[in-house]
């Protein structure tokens, strides 16, 4: 095995390539997360009303096992999402009465008892701060008409929530809860800019059918260049994809070879590629592998693979071209789909899903950081594609699209609205049949 020449080689190779395309500088990451989301890790009180009890109640002077905050009063009245997250669980019991837990970014998870009725939003769906998530009652054994909040962070009660409240005084629900919660805050993640000649313009990565690794210079306006060759022999390698795994705001690549090692190939501020290593093992057998896109809330880049099994699994990277802890089992029954493409489509910040099944039909699954949504059906037709890639930025607006290869060897570009579906197409031309993958 020669993996460290091979490695050297792709790098100047690619180099020499983009010596002669290399425009100016520019950052390969663009904005496009919505005003609506919320990344300064300020929670807000969820409802109305007067604090009785804390954490250990201390609010009477008498210690009893209290997990979190009673705000007294005001039965019938909304109760808010304290932050941005997923409904994680939707149930009731003799003590909680009925109750909604939802999942946040850095290992919190809120709790809110006593609801007048069952929680509005299935586990899974992901609400905003401020959002109403429920009414406040008097079910379980409260005693009196109150909401009971509880905070979590990694499997534990968060006793440091009693230093956001101040016993026997009255909040209003939305208001600012003066506590920081460390590791809630979250960076927006923008739409991956697949820049890999560092002209601030996405690219593209073709593998021909000799196997040879091409480069695709884009002109930032969903058009491209004939395909350069970078290196020979590339065809022992599957599973391209692209992602921002190291967090330097450049696009790199990561790629499957023969033997099932995951490579990771770091995008150089000068174009091309400076930083290789092997990251994982064990990948070959895997059905579909594709990032491009923050999966679990962190604001780091993440990988999502189908394994043989059809498991829908999320590899949490650490934001330093490594994984952050075990994957995450998102989903089962994928063997069937043809292509399974991953960006952040709807612009909500969480990485969605673009999925082409046996029947043609293209489907977005949109991103609940850990899992995703009912899908959503777009538009049949899809079947005939030679090839499929997207999640990057093409056109210049700062939202995902999708470049396809149909059967006659045309290359389309679809442009992405930052909602559901495609506000147009652009035909960038013939000759690109040849190409058994494009990333």
């Amino acid at each position: 095995m020669k993996r460290t020449s091979r490695s050297r080689l792709v790098r100047v190779a690619m180099a020499t390539v983009l010596a002669v395309v290399l425009g100016t500088i520019a950052p390969s990451l663009v904005s496009a997360v919505p005003a609506s989301a919320a990344t300064d890790g300020q929670m807000v009180y969820p409802a109305s009303g007067n604090i009785q009890s804390k954490v250990g109640d201390g609010c009477r002077g008498n210690y009893r096992a209290h997990d979190g905050i009673d705000i007294s009063g005001q039965g019938g009245t909304p109760i808010l999402a304290a932050y941005d997250g997923v409904i994680k669980l939707r149930a009731s019991n003799g003590g909680y009465g009925f109750y909604t837990d939802v999942e946040h970014p850095g290992g919190y998870v809120t709790r809110y008892g006593h609801m007048a009725a069952q929680g509005m939003y299935a586990p899974g769906t992901r609400v905003v701060r401020g959002q109403q998530i429920g009414v406040v009652g008097d079910t379980g054994s409260p005693g009196a008409y109150h909401l009971h909040f509880e905070v979590w962070r990694n499997g534990s009660i968060y006793s440091q929530i009693n230093q956001g409240f101040t016993c026997l005084s009255n909040i209003t629900r939305g208001n600012t809860l003066p506590l920081v919660f460390p590791g809630l805050a979250t960076q927006p993640v923008p739409v991956l800019l697949t820049d890999f000649d560092a002209d601030g313009r996405a690219d593209l990565l073709g593998v021909a059918a000799d196997g040879d690794l091409h480069f695709i210079k884009g002109d930032g306006n969903g058009r491209f260049q004939p395909g350069a060759v970078v290196t020979t022999a590339w065809g022992i390698h599957k599973h391209l994809s692209s992602a921002d795994f190291n967090r330097d705001g450049r696009a790199d690549m990561l790629v499957v070879r023969s033997d099932g090692a995951l490579e990771f190939y770091g995008g150089s501020a000068t174009g091309g590629f400076d930083d290789f290593r092997v990251i994982g093992s064990g990948w070959y057998g895997m059905l579909q592998v594709t990032s491009g896109a923050d999966y679990t809330g962190d604001g780091k880049h993440d990988i999502v693979a189908v394994t043989p099994t059809g498991a829908l699994l999320i590899y949490p990277g650490n934001g330093a071209a490594g994984f952050a802890g075990a994957e995450i089992t998102a989903g089962s029954g994928w063997h069937g789909f043809r292509f399974v493409i991953g960006g952040d489509f709807n612009g909500d910040g969480a990485g969605d899903l673009m999925t082409v099944d046996s029947n043609g039909i293209l489907r977005l699954y949109p991103g609940q950081y850990n899992g995703f949504g009912a899908p959503q059906a777009i538009s049949g037709g899809w079947g005939a594609l030679r090839a499929l890639t997207g999640g990057s930025d093409y056109t210049g607006d700062g939202k995902a699209d999708l470049v396809g290869v149909n059967a006659s060897g045309e290359m389309i570009v679809y442009v992405g609205t930052g909602a559901i579906g495609f506000s147009g197409s652009i035909l960038v031309g013939a000759g690109w049949g040849g190409y058994a993958l494009i990333e």
